[in-house]
């Protein structure tokens, strides 16, 4: 029902490569990411160019996920453009200027900006994104934090978002965030709970959605 291909070809070991993935079944297919990665002083920095996903927030399998589905970044919307990433110690960073079309024809003159960065370390982590996308039919601003740790069996993921549309009638505030607690049973085998909000507009009361899963 699914069949998915990846391919990675290093040109140059250590320095340059050229990654592919194509969603081939169902239907038509589908490119997802293509893109060369330079990869010089052993990884330190990396310079990605072609179309691939934003960095931003947690990289969530679900692309439901309210976190992923609200702030419009997940694997349905690659984009074409630039990434340049820095990793220092338990540092790491990446920014990326991209056409804001997700993947689509550039109608524009405008460009969306995306940024990811985080502290990492063996049982947590901390970091915070950024992503602008100067669109013609208006203006998105996010900004989120998420966090992990791993707490003896039980791996915590959480991350809130804060939207901001542009639209004709002023701006619009969007708030969505995620709790996620993953149980090793067993080697291979997990139990996920996840808590979801979405807040569509800030502006108005009771209108929140919470969903259990």
């Amino acid at each position: 029902s699914r069949g998915t291909l990846y391919v990675e070809a290093r040109l140059i070991p250590g320095l340059l490569s050229f990654y592919l993935d194509e969603r081939i079944a169902p239907a038509n297919a589908i490119n997802r990411e293509v893109y060369a990665l330079l990869t010089p002083a052993d990884g330190k920095y990396t310079v990605k160019v072609g179309k691939f996903f934003l960095p931003f927030g947690w990289r969530l399998e679900d692309d439901s996920a309210f976190t992923r589905q609200f702030t419009g970044i997940n694997f349905n919307t690659p984009d074409n453009g630039v990434e340049v990433g820095l990793k220092l110690g338990p540092w790491s960073a990446q920014i990326a200027v991209t056409n804001g079309t997700a993947g689509g024809p550039e109608g524009d003159a405008t460009k969306q900006t995306s940024l990811r960065g985080a502290y990492v370390l063996s049982r947590w982590q901390v970091g915070a994104s950024y992503n602008f996308n100067n669109a013609a039919l208006g203006d998105r601003t996010m900004t989120g934090v998420f966090a992990g740790l791993r707490t003896g069996p039980v791996t915590w993921l959480a991350e809130l978002d804060f939207i901001t549309d542009e639209t004709p009638a002023g701006d619009r505030d969007m708030i969505v965030s995620l709790l996620e607690a993953n149980w090793r049973l067993a080697k291979g085998h997990n139990l996920k709970v996840t808590y979801e909000v979405f807040d569509p507009d800030d502006a108005v009361a009771d209108d929140e959605q919470e969903r259990l899963s």
